[in-house]
């Protein structure tokens, strides 16, 4: 059995020039990279919305959602 899946695995890396192990843990390592990304942005734009926030032209501004013309 040990010979048969040595000969599978052999065949997929020459198909592939990867192993299926190597693939499994290459989307693991991107999926990461893509949640260390997201993350830093999220606290990139959270900045910057403060930074929006304490320019003096945006004090004026009543705090909470704007009521819609049509609404109010």
């Amino acid at each position: 059995m040990k010979l048969v899946d040595a000969l599978v695995a052999g065949a997929r890396r020459r198909l592939l020039g990867i192993s299926p192990e190597e693939i499994r843990y290459t989307f693991e390592d991107v999926r990461a990279e893509i949640r260390a990304v997201r993350a830093e942005l999220k606290q990139e734009l959270e900045a910057v919305r403060k930074d929006i926030d304490s320019l003096p032209s945006r004090q004026d501004r009543p705090a909470g959602p704007e009521i819609p013309v049509a609404e109010a």
